[in-house]
């Protein structure tokens, strides 16, 4: 009988087991992924919690924006990773490599949204699936790691070398990142505040609208508007206190006719280019030019002969640091001339010939008035009518747009502002940090009035705090309350897309439209429900939802007495603070993991 051999355990073919092995270290691999998924919420609510506590214990508002929330998830994130890898005692290189993976890509996420590339929304998705991603790639890099059986074994204690050289890396690192970040937001900011509009239907049917029509009974005023854009609050308040009297003929004029962009992405068609002006007034000269600040870099050459060559023979007033135009056209020399107060010193300096002067918010010198800032356009808007139509008909202007300061006869005194700290810190975090990640979308209808309009423009473009965008219900252009035209940007269907909504003039807060509520995604803010100053209502809404220090550096860019607003709202602008310490520790963590790899890599090659 043949004889049966029983194959014992040790006979078995030798690769019978490692099939169950595998099965066994790639379930601990799984096993492992699940409990850094896990570190990394408890981080979330753990870590963050405990920041956010932090903050509101210092007075920060919860409200964040979404960069410095995306940056703060990925640190907290991190941090819960790190601390589970730290109790399983694997080695600092592992643990640094971990968190490199789930804090990249919340960087990268957080500057795509601070560029405006990238929604919140969308970037809060990328920003998760490439985490998860990562930190899977991360282990199966070091599968033999993750897979083992047991505790991974630490590799001995890191040598801490805190040598100047290291220490000095990590804290250039933490410098390096927020101004890079700031490099890049400022200049994309900059470049958006003149952006010329795009060809679009709404625009070429703007074309075809009727200027206001001319009474020969009446003087007329011209407003000045720039081929490359113009200041937004220096030309719509003054034409918004001329035609509130009914007493002149008011229009815009400009070297083309066409959409051109006033700050903060407002696009007026001009009434009339200078030839139709000329051929409407048989050649005459206005009895008014009002001048706007128009940004130097697109210095238009036609504006400047025809101030010279036309405008001189009549009334000029000159507003805010449309005084450089007027100097450049040779109308100040020999005269005394003021103007806003940060850009006067640098307009002494190159105009050595006229005589600036501070101290009052405007300066009368015959045939030409030149004025403070922006808000003193106000009076010396009111000075033009004090003197061609009469003081009754100047204190009626003043009721009518609600500024109350009229000074009869006089230049009100202005007291000589310097830039502070706390303005210069302010400034340089809402265009560096805030700016770009904020856009309010500002529905125009027709009939709003042009002080409500530049008030729902000016203040944000004035001190960078945020980006504006023009919109219309229906995408078309709309016509102003004394017939200026207005093409927007955009339709409804962006408000999707915008931080904030806010809806300019009293008509329209008294007869909301529920297209907009519909369309929105976020609160809208109707800015005029209360009679006053237009600008009162703006400077609220940014002291409320930024912080008093932006809407005080606003008020003061304006020179708005900000003694007269009611301000409440965040003491700090902690939003942009938590941005620039976030992208710092972002830095100094990168700095550290990369002389981690090279220290690694030198000890490997030793």
């Amino acid at each position: 009988m043949p004889s049966t051999q029983q194959v014992t355990h040790d006979e078995r073919p030798a690769d019978a087991a490692p099939p169950v092995r595998e099965r066994r270290r790639w379930g601990r691999f799984a096993l492992r992924y699940l409990a850094l998924f896990l570190a990394t919420g408890f981080g979330m609510v753990v870590f963050g919690g405990a920041l956010r506590v932090a903050l509101a214990v210092a007075g920060v508002p919860a409200v964040r924006p979404p960069g410095p929330a995306l940056l703060e998830m990925g640190a907290t994130m991190a941090l819960g990773a790190a601390a589970w890898m730290y109790a399983r005692r694997y080695r600092g290189a592992l643990v640094l490599e971990m968190g490199a993976a789930i804090l990249a890509p919340a960087v990268v996420t957080a500057l795509l949204v601070w560029v405006g590339a990238m929604s919140p929304g969308t970037a809060m998705l990328v920003e998760h699936v490439a985490m998860f991603a990562l930190m899977l790639a991360a282990m199966l890099y070091r599968r033999d790691e993750y897979t083992g059986a047991g505790q991974p074994r630490a590799g001995g204690r890191r040598r801490v070398r805190a040598t100047v050289g290291r220490a000095l890396v990590v804290l250039l690192a933490s410098f390096l990142v927020p101004a890079a970040v700031y490099a890049v937001g400022s200049t994309s900011y900059e470049r958006s505040r003149y952006a010329q509009p795009e060809p679009s239907p709404a625009a070429d049917a703007a074309l075809a609208a009727v200027p206001p029509a001319h009474d020969p009974g009446k003087p007329t005023a011209v407003v000045v508007v720039g081929n490359g854009g113009t200041n937004v609050s220096d030309a719509l308040v003054p034409y918004d206190v001329l035609a509130s009297t009914g007493a002149f003929n008011v229009y815009t004029v400009a070297p083309e006719r066409r959409p051109l962009p006033l700050l903060g992405g407002l696009d007026l068609v001009p009434d009339l280019t200078f030839a139709q002006l000329q051929e409407r007034l048989g050649g005459a000269a206005p009895a008014v030019t009002v001048v706007p600040e128009m940004p130097e870099s697109s210095s238009d050459p036609a504006v400047v002969g025809w101030l010279r060559g036309t405008a001189s023979r009549g009334l000029v007033l000159g507003v805010c640091t449309g005084a450089r135009l007027l100097a450049e056209a040779g109308l100040l020399d020999g005269h005394a001339a003021t103007s806003h107060w940060y850009r006067i010193g640098g307009l002494a300096q190159r105009f050595p010939n006229v005589r600036w002067e501070q101290g009052a918010r405007y300066v009368d010198e015959g045939n030409v008035i030149t004025t403070g800032g922006l808000l003193s356009s106000v009076d010396g808007s009111l000075r033009v009518i004090e003197r061609l139509v009469g003081r009754d008909a100047a204190a009626a202007a003043d009721a009518a747009v609600g500024w109350r300061q009229y000074s009869p006869g006089v230049a009100a005194a202005l007291p000589v502002a310097k830039l502070s700290p706390e303005n210069a810190v302010t400034h340089l975090l809402s265009i560096g940090f805030r700016a770009n990640a904020t856009t309010l979308g500002v529905v125009l209808t027709n009939g709003v009035g042009e002080l409500e309009l530049a008030a729902a423009f000016g203040p944000y473009g004035e001190v960078k705090s945020a980006r504006t965008l023009a919109i219309t219900a229906d995408g078309r252009a709309v016509r102003s309350r004394h017939g200026l035209t207005f093409v927007p940007r955009a339709d409804l269907s962006a408000l999707g897309r915008v931080s904030r909504v806010l809806v300019p003039g009293a008509a329209a807060a008294a007869s909301p439209d529920p297209a907009v509520a519909a369309a929105a995604r976020v609160p809208v803010e109707y800015l005029h429900t209360r009679p006053g100053f237009a600008f009162d209502a703006s400077l609220q809404d940014m002291a409320r939802t930024m912080d008093l220090p932006t809407a005080r550096w606003a008020a003061k860019i304006l020179e708005y007495p900000a003694a007269k607003i009611d301000f409440s709202g965040p003491s700090w602008p902690s939003g942009p603070i938590q941005s620039v310490l976030l992208l710092g520790l972002t830095g100094a963590t990168a700095a550290a993991l990369g002389l981690t790899f090279l220290g690694r890599r030198a000890r490997t090659r030793n």
